[in-house]
């Protein structure tokens, strides 16, 4: 019965594909919730860091990894739900760079990162967060744990002194706040928040926030004028 609901979403991910519905394939207006200040942010990060290889968390519809595929840098992105899953999977297949995953976020960063290349600089977008579903906290520890050479980009955080901010909130110890990471058990790190003010961003104003556990990456963001130091 499992294998006919997942088939089934999986076909109506090719259909939503076949259709061509521009609120589809852009649900929040465009990459990264439409943000323009936050685009501008994370393309700065990918050249000022040296960024080398990219991985994101929650696919959802592939809009912001289509944004991320034009770099042309390698580019790893992870999807739990099959109907969007192979609905961004056709949406991406003419970018060569790009390799989609149906998996859950922990379990593929898991698999992948025992494995990488440690002298990779990669950027990981996390955005797999959702009404039933948090894996924030162990996508953190498992990317501390295996990756430090990295830069970390949170999707829909709070942003404590803007409030015009939006973020996720699910309940106690499920709101994506400062406390939530300080609460993750999580070797030191530097945070940077958006130096953008709400009221100055377009589109979704989505809270977001930056992190590393490298010092050096750490040096690179605070040169950043889109983002201050926490």
């Amino acid at each position: 019965m499992n294998y006919i609901r997942q088939t089934i979403r999986a076909l109506k991910g090719l259909t939503d594909y076949a259709l061509r519905d521009h609120r589809k394939f852009y649900p929040w207006g465009f990459a990264m919730n439409g943000q323009t200040s936050r685009l501008e942010a994370v393309r700065q990060i990918i050249y000022a860091a040296g960024i080398n290889r990219i991985i994101e968390t929650g696919t959802f519809r592939g809009t912001t990894t289509e944004w991320f595929a034009q770099f042309g840098l390698p580019l790893e992105t992870v999807e739990t739900d099959q109907r969007f899953f192979y609905f961004a999977k056709a949406r991406l297949s003419r970018f060569s760079n790009v390799e989609a995953h149906l998996d859950s976020s922990v379990s593929f960063l898991s698999k992948r990162l025992s494995h990488a290349d440690r002298r990779d600089r990669i950027l990981f977008y996390l955005d797999a967060h959702w009404e039933n579903s948090l894996p924030l906290r162990e996508e953190l520890q498992v990317i501390f744990a295996n990756h430090t050479n990295s830069i970390i980009v949170i999707d829909d955080f709070n942003v404590r002194d803007d409030t015009d901010y939006n973020y996720d909130d699910y309940g106690p110890d499920k709101a994506l706040t400062l406390e939530y990471i300080e609460n993750s058990n999580l070797p030191p790190y530097c945070a940077f928040y958006p130096a953008t003010p709400a009221k100055q961003e377009t589109g979704m104003k989505s809270g977001w926030i930056v992190l590393t556990p490298e010092p050096e990456l750490a040096g690179v963001l605070r040169a950043l004028a889109l983002l201050r130091s926490i």
